[in-house]
């Protein structure tokens, strides 16, 4: 009977020599995920600085137009002319006609944008159209609104 506790004392020893290997494998696998882990944190942090740092120079812009339509869009050098942006109507600015409808309405939009000078133009029911109030440019036969953002 002793002869059969030793023996049984000697797998249960190989048991945990085992398993203190595995245990050992496992903690060592884990310690190499957690430093790819913290490095990928540290590469995403700087990333989000530089992100940061970018963006702080933003400038919120606000862009109005006055005229009549339904829809009214702008875009500009400020997106290399690839995305018209609707804007707006504000709210009982409408210009009362002589025949009791409204003809003119103010159309606004916000934009984040950095420091410069851009050209702008509105899309007013699909026509593209400068806003006489604003500055222009002519460079040929094409016309465009400047839009100075300043710090």
């Amino acid at each position: 009977m002793l002869h059969q506790k030793e023996m049984e004392l000697c797998r249960l020893k190989e048991q945990i020599e085992k398993e203190k290997l595995a245990l050992s494998k496992l903690q060592t696998n884990a310690e190499t995920a957690i430093s790819k882990a913290q490095k990928l944190v540290s590469e995403k942090n700087a990333e989000l600085l530089a992100a940061e740092e970018s963006l702080s120079g933003l400038v919120e812009v606000e862009i109005q137009y006055c005229g009549d339509g339904e829809i009214v869009e702008v875009t500009g050098s400020f997106n290399g002319w690839h995305h018209q942006i609707e804007m707006d109507p504000q709210p009982s600015s409408g210009i009362i006609g002589p025949t009791g409808s409204r003809k003119t309405r103010l159309w606004s939009t916000m934009l984040w944008l950095y420091p410069g000078i851009y050209e702008i133009k509105f899309i007013v029911d699909g026509q593209w159209k400068i806003d006489p109030q604003r500055e222009s440019v002519t460079r040929g036969t094409i016309c465009n609104n400047i839009l100075q953002v300043d710090r």
